[in-house]
């Protein structure tokens, strides 16, 4: 008689718990996120929410820091930049003088400008064609001729045969079949982006931003440009300006500039995209003001970028020799009919296309997949994207403990906790990863005995009993019967 109450007790307490169970099924229904699994992760909620996903980790890197300032399209950058065309070293002219050495005949001469930028023609001698157009050299032949007495009033002609000026470079990663790096020639004034990248056989469809570099030498030893008489018509480098005047009429696209109430009348008010060169120490920069380079006193006390006076002489005396320019291009618009950022390919421009494949990213831990993962390309690959294709956080992780750890330097890296489980949830921002991040997933002291407890819980569908043969010898018949 006890065994039957103990029985019924027992069976008592088991509906009791079967029917606790299916009310709280019924209570929670699938908004349930998990059952006593902390790797199981979601939102999971009726109602939208939207992040952002950040391209860099702020509290260890810095907007700059590893990437040049940009800057945005502008309107000068659609408008075809029509002038006769300047001679340069390497390029191929055709001198024609009326009568320099036979009557009634016309002395031709076909030469190659030097790298020092002159010619040297027949009876004439030598002349510098570097920095002239072809109407300039011409009036420079004419006059030496009749300054050396040879003629007078003579009829020169100068053909360009052969140009290695108007050209732009687009540097890329080889691939076959892919874009074509190299050098190419612009053959219009009114030469585009799309044409020049049909040029080089397209770029891949998967391509965001395209960056143009464009690059201005300020020393005329960098070209081989010398300083010549004025002689009118003689181009001459913008001379330097005072630099309280010259910051009076910026607008806000200078730092520190105002509105320039008092600007002075005689003067016209720069553009607002005013770009400043490379990064300087004391001495003095160049900033592109109503299209000409001009130069102003750096900032008083400055140092250079790396924080060192060796280090800021350096740059400030890059900063002379050469500046330049990062146009930024969204691809991905300008591949879809937006051709406000189809803009004009300027002789010197150096397109650059990022890399498909950017590099490698490695995971480890508690993961279901662990190894090295191909990044697609920049902004492609996020944390979340990473963990789906690494199938998926184990069993025994504990998705608040997420390190990520990222080069921030030549020799130098930072280790960032992220926590998985508000991302998923989308109470903190996902992350685009980078070359060579190494994502490492951790565990709990608590994660395994749960892992266990749950591997040894163990549901029956359905209804069914248990016949154990060794006490019923009426159903399975034991020896001898």
């Amino acid at each position: 008689m006890q065994r039957i109450l103990n029985a019924r007790t027992t069976l008592r307490a088991l509906a009791l718990s079967a029917l606790a169970v299916v009310g709280l099924s019924t209570m929670t229904g699938c908004e349930a996120d998990s059952w006593m699994n902390p790797a199981d992760v979601g939102n999971f909620e009726a109602t939208a929410r939207t992040q952002p996903i950040l391209n860099r980790i702020s509290i260890v890197e810095s907007d700059s820091a590893f990437n040049l300032p940009t800057s945005q399209v502008m309107p000068d950058d659609l408008r075809p930049d029509i002038r006769e065309y300047v001679i340069g070293p390497g390029d191929i002219i055709t001198v024609t003088v009326y009568e320099l050495r036979v009557p009634g005949v016309d002395d031709i001469q076909t030469l190659r400008v030097s790298e020092t930028g002159e010619v040297r023609l027949a009876v004439i001698g030598s002349v510098r064609a570097s920095g002239r157009s072809p109407s300039q050299l011409e009036s420079d032949i004419r006059q030496k001729l009749e300054e050396d007495g040879i003629l007078r009033n003579a009829t020169v002609s100068v053909i360009l045969q052969q140009s290695q000026q108007n050209t732009y470079v687009i540097s890329t990663e080889s691939q076959q079949g892919g874009t074509r790096s190299g050098t190419f020639l612009i053959p219009k004034p009114d030469f585009r982006l799309m044409e020049a990248l049909s040029l080089a056989n397209g770029i891949p469809g998967r391509t965001k931003r395209i960056f143009i570099i464009r690059s201005a030498a300020l020393d005329p030893t960098v070209t081989g440009d010398q300083a010549a008489p004025d002689d009118g018509d003689q181009p001459q480098r913008p001379a330097p300006v005072d630099p309280g005047e010259l910051l009076e009429g910026l607008e806000s696209g200078l730092e520190g500039a105002g509105p320039g109430d008092n600007q002075p009348s005689d003067r016209t008010a720069p553009p607002s995209g005013v770009e400043a060169g490379l990064e300087g120490g004391a001495g003095s920069q160049w900033v592109y003001v109503d299209g000409k380079w001009v130069r102003v006193a750096a900032p008083a006390g400055g140092t250079g970028r790396e924080g060192t006076a060796g280090a800021g002489d350096n740059l400030a005396a890059l900063s002379g020799l050469v500046t330049q320019r990062i146009i930024e291009i969204p691809y991905d618009r300008l591949s879809a009919g937006d051709m406000r950022y189809n803009v004009v390919i300027r002789p010197g421009d150096i397109i650059s296309i990022p890399s498909r494949s950017a590099g490698f990213v490695y995971i480890e831990g508690a993961i279901n997949r662990p190894g090295a993962y191909t990044i697609p390309g920049e902004e492609e690959l996020t944390l979340r994207r990473l963990v789906a294709s690494a199938g998926g956080l184990s069993t025994i992780a504990w998705p608040e403990r997420i390190d990520i750890t990222r080069q921030i330097g030549l020799n130098e890296q930072a280790i960032v906790r992220l926590d998985y489980r508000a991302i998923v949830q989308g109470t903190e921002p996902d992350i685009y990863l980078k070359a060579n991040d190494i994502i490492n997933i951790g565990t709990n002291g608590v994660a395994v005995p749960l892992a266990v407890f749950r591997n040894g819980l163990r549901a029956t569908y359905g209804f069914g009993f248990v016949l154990d043969r060794n006490f019923n010898n009426d159903v399975f018949p034991g020896p001898g019967s």
